[in-house]
């Protein structure tokens, strides 16, 4: 038998409470005054005489109520199959955690010790399986009688460059036991139970009766800093500026850290760096010529107790940006187009070159070099102009149609009705003005503004805007106080189209001189021609399209994976798309074998959470799976903690409190009618003595 709160034991010493009451308590009997003695002299007489027990029954009743009391809080409980099974054989499942971050310092050395010590734990009879997680969870080991093969699976686990998901890893286990028929299943969970990797482990839990242990190779402090990320902005010409951040990881500022950028294997330049404690910092390194092409880049501080983010990968290379057209009114007013022009002047990511252009002069060889067109207060009365322009949308262009004073919709070609989205109606004079009242948040375009204080778009009045009814299929995107639509957004082939129903300058609205006017026309362009900057550098793990990659189609050529190890694998290229993953951290190449102008350099980069190694507490972890508090260290590898997977009891052991606590209501009981029953029949000499 066995007690799950021991130290409830120390109640017993309430035993003297009983023995106490028995020899310090006088009978006290009733005072009868009798009046001929008043007048006589009170002398006090006092005798000694040995306190004795003069109920025993009541004493013992009184000690065995306390007694069961402290015993039943004790939570005593035996194995419903008894002592002789005490040594019945177990199915253990050993699981490692292969992540990046137990590469840190000696942890994995530390888990390969823990894990030796469970198996030379193991009894004669029990089975062990075993299992690794990383962002993923693989059987490595059936349940085996074999220890030696749970040995040889343990030694050919090794820390990968992937991230840390525990939840993973305690499901796969769960799922290996659930089929065992043993009556003892227990877990043994070797991790450093980052904290990153437990965010979303409350929602599993471990089958009924099985109990987790868990080895935690954590150390008090780890100090760490990290490279997470490189952005390159363009700086004018060829030049470009390479933003690095970096995170400290750590409890301790960081000092000078020097900061390298290699480009194409060549030092570029080294920048000290400060951090405060668990803070980051950024380094700018300013006019940067990047050669032509794809060049290999690397971002490098001196190494730590983890090297696998002291080195950030990404692929340089000067960035084209966003060709635009504002196709002017054939008024050619100058004023109109001024702030559009400057906006998109201003901002590096990504560069939008944009120039101007007579809406007369709209032909193929002029659009053809554009991927936004901006037709700012000009008419499509010309159906050749206007067919040309909505075979560049249908064919992937993007286009923001501009309605202005200049804007005869009424005489617009069939064509250039079409590109509307909507049936024209009247030019509205709001008089005091209109307020944008409603805007779709979760649409790109405004969602950059759905956070508060990220921008505000009522202050913005409008004095003038055309009404235009949504076709079927165009969707309104922003509304005016009135209700009429402000922006309109619909599809017009492998194109899109949006409709703005009043000017972007001073004439019609304020809104050119509100600060959301600048992010508010390049969010515009980004959403029409569907922009997304270009793939410098991805998470190890991450799997990518062959053919998005190369940016060309695949079939007809044999394509090949060099992995940063060196080695070759081909790629099998089908009907069906054909996805790349890149597990480990450096650079990837995709090439075709006949042709090496089309090979493709991928840089690949661990999460940053693996970074963070902050651990959660593995008493969460137990309460959070297996439902119950631990239970204390188990003795398997220092610092390992037990729990069971069914709450506040075991179904293979059987419980006793509930029978004490019911024997201590009985006893209790008794001792109360027997008391009652003799206070009232006291000897008839207590009157005498009194």
């Amino acid at each position: 038998m066995s007690l799950l709160t021991p130290w409830f034991l120390a109640g017993l010493g309430l035993l003297s409470v009983p023995i106490i009451i028995h020899l310090t308590h006088r009978q006290r009997s009733t005072v009868t005054a009798f009046p001929s003695l008043m007048f006589l002299r009170k002398l006090p007489f006092k005798t000694m005489n040995r306190r004795r027990i003069r109920h025993p029954l009541l004493f013992a009743l009184r000690c065995a109520a306390l007694a069961l009391l402290a015993i039943a809080f004790a939570r005593p409980f035996f194995d419903a199959m008894g002592d002789v099974e005490g040594e019945a054989a177990r199915d253990v499942v050993l699981l490692v955690d292969v992540s990046a971050s137990l590469a840190y310092g000696d942890r994995w050395d530390a888990a390969l010790d823990s894990a030796r010590a469970v198996l030379d734990g193991l009894r004669e009879g029990d089975r062990v399986a075993v299992a690794s997680f990383d962002e993923q969870a693989r059987e490595r080991l059936p349940l085996s009688l074999d220890p030696a093969a749970a040995r040889s699976a343990l030694e050919e686990l090794s820390p990968v460059d992937l991230g840390t998901r525990i939840e993973a890893g305690l499901q796969l286990a769960g799922r290996i036991l659930s089929e065992s028929d043993r009556r003892t299943r227990e877990v043994v969970l070797i991790s450093d139970f980052q904290r990153t990797g437990w965010e979303d482990g409350g929602r599993v839990r471990l089958p009924d009766g099985v109990s987790l242990r868990t080895a935690s190779v954590a150390g008090e402090e780890a100090a760490n800093v990290a490279v997470a990320e490189a952005a390159i902005r363009a700086a004018g010409g060829e030049r470009v500026r390479l933003v690095a951040r970096l995170a400290n990881m750590g409890d301790e500022p960081v000092e000078t850290l020097p900061v390298s950028l290699e480009i194409a294997g060549r030092t570029v330049a080294t920048l000290p760096l400060d951090m405060p404690p668990r803070g980051a910092g950024t380094v700018v390194f300013e006019d940067i010529a990047l050669p032509e092409g794809r060049s290999r880049g690397r971002l490098t501080v001196p190494g730590d107790g983890l090297s696998i983010d002291d080195v950030f990968r990404f692929v340089a290379a000067p960035e084209a940006g966003l060709r635009t057209l504002i196709l002017e009114n054939n008024r050619g007013n100058e004023e109109r187009s001024l702030f559009l022009e400057r906006a998109f002047g201003i901002g590096d990511s990504p560069r939008i070159d944009a120039s101007r252009v007579s809406a007369t002069r709209i032909d193929d060889d002029v659009l053809a070099a554009a991927g936004f067109a901006v037709l700012n207060d000009g008419d499509l009365t010309d159906a050749g102009r206007s067919g040309r322009l909505r075979d560049w949308v249908s064919e992937g262009g993007g286009l923001l149609i501009v309605l202005g004073s200049n804007t005869s919709m009424d005489r617009w070609s069939d064509a250039g009705q079409g590109l509307l989205g909507g049936t024209p109606g009247q030019l509205v004079d709001a008089g005091g003005g209109r307020r944008l009242s409603w805007l779709d948040y979760d649409h790109p375009v405004f969602e950059l503004f759905s956070a508060p204080r990220s921008g505000d778009f009522s202050g913005a009045r409008f004095h003038r805007f055309w009404e235009l009814e949504p076709a079927p299929g165009t969707n309104v995107l922003a509304r005016f106080d009135s209700g009429e639509p402000a922006l309109l957004e619909h599809t017009i082939g492998e194109g899109r189209v949006l409709v703005w129903t009043s000017t972007l300058d001073r004439y019609w609205n304020d809104l050119a001189l509100q600060p959301v006017f600048l992010p508010f026309v390049h969010r515009l362009a980004l959403h029409a021609t569907g922009y997304r900057e270009p793939e410098r550098w991805i998470e190890a793990g991450g799997v990518l399209e062959l053919a998005g990659l190369v940016g060309a189609a695949v079939g007809g050529s044999e394509w090949v994976l060099v992995d940063p190890g060196g080695d070759r694998r081909p790629l099998e290229v089908g009907e069906e798309p054909t996805w790349i993953e890149f597990p480990e951290t450096g650079f990837y190449e995709v090439a075709a074998r006949d042709d090496a102008d089309r090979a493709v350099t991928v840089a690949v980069n661990a999460s940053i959470t693996e970074s963070d190694l902050v651990p959660v507490a593995t008493e969460r972890v137990i309460e959070a799976v297996a439902g119950a508090t631990p239970a204390g260290p188990a003795g398997d590898g220092g610092g390992t903690e037990d729990g069971t997977g069914d709450g506040e009891t075991d179904p293979r052991r059987a419980e006793l409190w509930w029978l004490l606590l019911l024997a201590a209501a009985l006893v209790l009981g008794v001792e109360s009618v027997l008391a009652n029953r003799w206070a009232r029949r006291r000897p008839a000499s207590a009157l005498t003595n009194a």
